[in-house]
């Protein structure tokens, strides 16, 4: 029961802590550089997990270790760097946002080369998804974007979308023995060594002594990593590649939600009617046999 509760709470749960990384975001920025943040984040997740499991005696092959570092290096160090990064070239978070939509329709297209058919009602739901993105965004999420910004923000989307890709064409070993605390353990500690070794040789290691860094830098943990990633780990595994990265169609609007709520951002009538659409292309997207897939058993679904 508990299982089939969380399945259908998880895309939910998804957009909310997902979004939430844009709060945690906007704490630090004013009091540290993004590699800084980002090298802190994982100094304290990446122990955190380790402890975890640790204390459970989880055991991991050479063959697990191998694709969960990869996947690591490509969903979060890889998609972490290139979105701080373009928000550091002054990429508008409207504009980054979009090139990040890109990504569900980026999916589907390569697995459909793999055999992975969605047919017509998936090509529907995800150009109505992006449509919603874009009204949610504003017509003015292109204005005076940068080439550096939107490519950092590109490759970010890219990385995110190998990640995705590769976790569904890539089997992983023992998957009735290992779940998403696993991952998120091994790939947080990749992600560790990236920003650990990024941030030491920009002389951007130090943290700041203000103390709203750290508060940023739970939130980061609590809610966006073992929230955010703990929940796109888990609608991976038992939805697929294609609908989760469709989920994320809606943490624009939802992002937009946050700052309105915490720090009083305007929020325009657009941002919620897009994220009206949006809701519709992800729901289009759900095909009958998404819906009635049977839940996994509780060892593959445990986080």
């Amino acid at each position: 029961m508990r299982t089939r509760l969380l399945r259908s709470l998880a895309p939910a749960l998804l957009v909310v802590t997902w979004s939430s990384g844009f709060v945690g975001a906007t704490f630090a920025a004013p009091v540290a550089p993004a590699t800084t943040t980002l090298l802190w984040r994982y100094v304290v997740a990446a122990p955190l997990m380790l402890v975890i499991v640790l204390l459970l005696r989880r055991r991991y092959g050479p063959r697990y270790l191998r694709r969960e570092a990869v996947l690591g290096a490509l969903g979060q160090a890889g998609y972490l760097y290139g979105v701080f990064r373009a928000v550091e070239e002054g990429l508008p978070a409207g504009t980054a946002a979009l090139l990040a939509s890109l990504q569900p329709a980026l999916v589907a297209v390569v697995l459909s080369g793999f055999g992975r058919r969605g047919g017509r009602r998936q090509a529907v739901g995800l150009a109505v998804g992006f449509a919603g993105v874009a009204l949610a965004v504003g017509p003015d999420a292109v204005a005076g974007t940068g080439v550096d910004g939107a490519l950092w923000a590109l490759a970010g989307m890219l990385s995110l979308s190998a990640a995705a890709v590769l976790g569904d064409l890539w089997p992983a070993p023992d998957r009735e023995r290992h779940d998403v605390l696993d991952s998120l353990a091994v790939q947080g500690v990749v992600a560790l060594g990236f920003f650990g070794l990024v941030a030491f040789a920009s002389g951007q290691a130090a943290p700041p002594a203000d103390p709203s860094f750290w508060l940023a830098i739970a939130w980061l943990v609590g809610l966006a990593f073992l929230g955010g990633y703990g929940m796109y780990l888990y609608v991976l595994r038992t939805r697929g590649p294609v609908a989760v990265s469709t989920w994320l169609y809606l943490t624009p609007a939802v992002s937009a939600a946050w700052a309105w709520a915490m720090f009083g951002e305007h929020l325009p009538l657009l941002t919620v009617a897009g994220f009206a659409i949006s809701l519709a292309g992800v729901l289009v997207v759900r095909s009958p046999r998404a819906r009635a897939e049977p839940a996994p058993s509780p060892a593959s679904a445990r986080s």
